[in-house]
């Protein structure tokens, strides 16, 4: 509190604190209560003002009222950091009267001087003028002063924190609607404001106990917590996308959004340091279901492989375990590449014993498939013999999609047989066109002894 004195010489401390009438020759203080007590309880007085006869004189455009002291009482104008607060003890029949113009109200301020008193003129924006007077030998000019910055930076502030307030409104809309970009972006103008209105406090008073370093604290506070919440949910976003693409194998992207997901959430702690908050062990215990969550996904690609290559081989049907083996060998070549590229190590499986188990896969793929196409030729082959040529044709159409599929790994893996796979192929479409020709030469396929009724 900044140190001033009335006209008989009272210090700040007794007016503040002070209550009762004077006597003859003696100032009196309020009478109902002390000053202090009217004061908020986080208020700080920065200038005390007082009269003993002419109290504070309030003013409209229609009406003037004056509110003055009691006899042996006073009135005091005290200048906070929020307000001016206007107390005139035991005037009239009900005690203290008490007025107060908050800076966020105030619209001009200006003082005057005549021969035996000075005043101090407030207005407000209701269009109400506050007037009140001391002695000639009391300077007011530091309180005049005050007040017209404060009423400045105070009106400056609020309109930084006012446009704050509505990207607060704007963010919190886009986080509920899931528009992460557009709830940054709010987030982003809230914070330039924020920070403008912390610099226009700084014009005021660099006390930061001060009411109007506390209203920049709240809409940091206010800041904070909404990114958290962004940041969570966006953490919340990206962990719902990531187990989706797990769930399609796609590894790296998988990866990629936990790795995001985390930082997000790490984020939200890192949102509001000075602050306590009660989601604070939900976010870290996130933040380590995700590190859980990678370590898994590491391990994903080679196990779902291994297991795709346990259930070919256990399977009895040939034409399905190489359906399986074909499966299996997908998911080799996919663990395979997954980290290439990559500055570190982030997947299970070491390279050279996947290597050689896609070459196993691919010998187990061919075998199979050249025994299943051998087999479908051997089928055409009887079928034509007894002149069922739709049938044979049909089982050397067989015969051509198993090898056409070993001709599908092959062309990656193992070019050098290709060359030999595409003639066997060629030479079961020569098969085909055989019994083309003789159905187009007969005119009708045998499909064997028909009963007739006459049998019966």
């Amino acid at each position: 509190m900044l140190a001033s004195y009335d006209d008989d010489a009272i210090a700040d401390e007794e007016l503040l604190t002070g209550t009762g009438s004077g006597g003859l020759f003696t100032s009196g203080y309020l009478r109902d209560r002390p000053l202090i007590e009217y004061l908020d309880e986080e208020e700080r007085v920065a200038f005390l003002l007082s009269n003993k006869k002419k109290g504070v004189r309030r003013e409209t455009e229609d009406r003037a009222t004056v509110y003055a002291p009691g006899d042996g009482y006073q009135a005091i104008a005290a200048v906070t950091d929020t307000r001016v607060l206007f107390v005139v003890g035991g005037s009239g029949t009900g005690g203290d009267e008490v007025f107060s113009v908050t800076y966020a109200e105030m619209e001009d301020v200006k003082s005057d001087s005549g021969m035996l008193t000075k005043h101090l003129d407030v207005w407000s924006t209701e269009g109400v003028r506050w007037r009140f007077y001391v002695r000639a030998t009391v300077d007011i000019e530091p309180a005049t002063e005050y007040l017209e910055r404060a009423a400045v930076v105070w009106s400056r502030a609020e309109r930084q924190l006012g446009y704050a307030r509505k990207w607060f409104v704007d963010a919190n809309e886009a986080i509920d609607a899931n528009d992460h970009e557009r709830a940054r972006e709010a987030l982003d103008q809230a914070e330039t404001h924020v920070d403008e209105a912390r610099n226009v406090a700084a014009q005021l008073t660099t006390e930061r106990d001060d009411a109007i370093w506390e209203r920049v604290r709240a809409a940091r506070e206010r800041l904070d917590a909404t990114s958290l919440e962004a940041n969570r949910a966006r953490g919340q976003h990206l962990t719902r996308k990531a187990e989706r693409q797990w769930r399609r194998e796609q590894y790296n992207q998988a990866y990629e959004s936990y790795l995001a997901a985390r930082d997000q959430y790490e984020s939200a702690l890192e949102a509001a340091p000075d602050h306590a908050f009660a989601d604070a062990a939900e976010i870290e215990a996130d933040i380590e279901d995700i590190t859980d969550k990678l370590d898994q996904l590491a391990e994903s690609p080679l196990r779902r492989a291994e297991q795709a290559y346990e259930r070919a081989t256990a399977v009895e049907d040939p034409t399905l375990a190489a359906d399986l083996l074909e499966e299996a060998l997908e998911k080799y070549q996919t663990t395979l590449v997954l980290d290439w590229g990559a500055e570190e190590t982030r997947f299970v499986g070491d390279r050279e014993d996947i290597r050689s188990t896609i070459a196993r896969i691919v010998n187990e793929i061919e075998m199979t498939r050249r025994t299943l196409a051998e087999r479908a030729r051997e089928r055409g082959d009887a079928h034509r013999e007894a002149s069922r040529c739709g049938d044979a044709r049909e089982a050397y159409a067989a015969a051509i999609d198993h090898l056409q599929a070993v001709v599908a790994v092959a062309r990656e893996l193992r070019p050098d047989s290709v060359a030999e796979l595409q003639a066997d192929i060629e030479a079961l479409r020569g098969e085909i066109e055989h019994v083309d020709r003789r159905i187009d030469e007969s005119g009708f396929e045998f499909v064997g002894d028909v009963e007739s009724d006459a049998d019966d």
